[in-house]
């Protein structure tokens, strides 16, 4: 059987050096977030988890969890962002952004995905880093698919890129191995890229990383996937936002990793005018006690690019695509606030939460603080956008960069979140 050690105070070679000791077999350890796994039997796996400064897992599958939609899509989201982007001038494209997309591969040869994905891993036993599935490719599409000749048929920021990382097999299955183990590559090209003195906006610096995955929370903080997460983003400085799961309206069952304090949670609402959360939503509190979601946004009947063909397209409705949708957001809101106050200022979902009261919104009949079917509710883009656009067209000569609390009060007033 396969399992994970995970550090509590051990080196990765103190790790390596006690699994040798008890047989394990089959080694394999990540470069940075100090995991390592092999192959033992269960009297080996006892033997060694009564060695302090270490954590014994057996290694879970994930899955990706999708409803595919008979209800035309919405067409009203491709023009909500599209008027976001065309809002500033020259429009706002999320350019800068590169998000690490953890799944199920990606179809880059789709007429909306030309020249996204610019860095490609395949940590399955699938042969190659496509997408055979047919989940990845739809993800990507959410956070960086381009206007083509057929009209707007667009991602959030299609002038973001895209570092595919296959973690999801053909048949649709991972495992806290292949996961964590591109959850470590996408940290080591993070930090390949800060020791060269590269700008987080250079297309090889990975921002953010989105996992449209997951698996039963058990309450386990010592699950492999959640403390590569947190390492990801307390370390090295990476977004994490994950899907909340496809499991509501039931209470307590946010999907692992989204579970994780560390990782930002994303519900879907109904892709409608009113803030309605969709039904099959997973709901919080986390095993642990933790309120989630983070956030919602929209997460029904939404079009997106197929891996069946470069010209086709499908509809389908879940948090898979929320979390997406989220992620790349983070591109616009990002370049707004680059032209405004300099390449210097950085945008992370991360610390924006604290202020999130501020620059959500959600239904009036919505618990006003951070509740477990919205979180803090749909983060109200349109305001910021606007009132950044209106600063950065005035003279800034002498401006000190705007505070976080400051710019995020200024979304407060949106109803809806256009």
């Amino acid at each position: 059987m396969r399992y994970a050690l995970i550090s509590k105070g051990l080196t990765l070679s103190d790790l390596i050096a006690e699994a040798k000791k008890v047989g394990a077999r089959d080694i394999t350890r990540t470069k940075l977030v100090e995991q390592v796994f092999c192959e033992m039997d269960e009297n080996q796996a006892k033997a060694l988890a009564k060695i302090s400064g270490l954590v014994v897992k057996p290694v879970k599958a994930y899955l990706t969890n999708q409803v595919v939609s008979v209800a035309q899509p919405v067409e009203t989201i491709s023009d909500v962002f599209y008027l976001l982007r065309s809002y500033f001038s020259p429009p706002l494209t999320g350019t800068g952004l590169t998000v690490a997309v953890l799944d199920s591969g990606i179809r880059k040869t789709h007429e909306s995905l030309q020249n996204k994905v610019i860095y490609e891993a395949n940590y399955t036993d699938s042969p190659s880093a496509s997408d055979v599935f047919g989940h990845g490719t739809q993800v990507a599409f959410m956070i960086a698919g381009g206007m083509h000749a057929l009209g707007y048929k667009a991602g959030i920021s299609p002038g973001a890129t895209l570092m595919n990382i296959k973690v999801i097999s053909d048949e649709g299955i991972g495992n806290d191995e292949d996961i964590v183990m591109g959850i470590d590559r996408v940290c080591e090209l993070a930090e390949q890229a800060r020791s060269k003195g590269f700008w987080a906006t250079d297309e090889l610096y990975p921002n953010v990383i989105n996992l449209s995955l997951g698996a039963e929370d058990d309450g386990d903080p010592d699950n492999p996937v959640r403390a590569a997460c947190r390492k990801a983003s307390t370390v090295y400085g990476l977004d994490v936002i994950a899907a909340a799961g496809n499991s509501g309206p039931n209470m307590t069952t946010i999907m692992l990793p989204a579970c994780d304090p560390e990782v930002i949670a994303v519900g879907a609402v109904e892709t409608t005018g009113d803030l309605i959360i969709w039904e099959k939503s997973s709901r919080g509190p986390t095993v642990q006690g933790e309120t989630k979601p983070d956030f919602v946004i929209w997460g029904t009947n939404l079009e997106m690019a197929s891996n069946k063909a470069d010209d086709e397209y499908l509809t389908k409705s879940g948090t898979s695509f929320a979390a997406p949708m989220l992620a790349g957001l983070t591109g616009l809101l990002w370049e707004s606030g680059r032209r405004a106050y300099g390449e210097s200022w950085s945008f992370r979902w991360t610390d924006a939460r604290q202020y999130a009261l501020y620059f959500s919104t959600k239904p009036s009949d919505a618990p006003v603080n951070k509740d477990n079917a919205y979180g803090y509710g749909l983060p109200a883009m349109g305001t910021m956008l606007g009132e950044v656009a209106q600063v950065s067209s005035s003279n800034l000569q002498g401006t000190e960069m705007f505070p976080m609390i400051m710019m995020m009060a200024l979304m407060s007033a949106l109803t809806g979140g256009v």
